[in-house]
């Protein structure tokens, strides 16, 4: 399932009752900072539900699909989402 930004504001708005303009600013505002602080190295945990950590890919051995020569993949920088043991706990009944 995917969720959108508009779906979760709406979602937010019939059920908080805040407007849905500043709910789309206070997600945005989220957002970035979540942005700002894997960009920085840094760990950001939501209390029961998980953590967005930074992780460095290192670089990899590959093979060219258009001539079959062996290359090198650069690594990189992503972020992985480790669900806490309470999300855990609850999708497992």
């Amino acid at each position: 399932m995917t969720v959108t930004k508009k779906e979760l504001v709406n979602y937010l708005h019939e059920n908080l009752g805040f407007s849905a303009r500043s709910l789309s600013r206070v997600l945005d505002s989220l957002f970035e900072e979540i942005k700002l602080a894997l960009e920085r190295g840094e760990e950001v945990k939501i209390v029961r539900f998980g953590s967005f950590c930074p992780y460095k890919r290192p670089p990899r051995k590959g093979v060219s699909p258009k001539d079959g020569s062996n290359i090198l993949i650069e690594g990189k920088k992503t972020a992985v989402f480790r669900p806490s043991s309470h999300l855990k706990d609850f999708i497992n009944g």
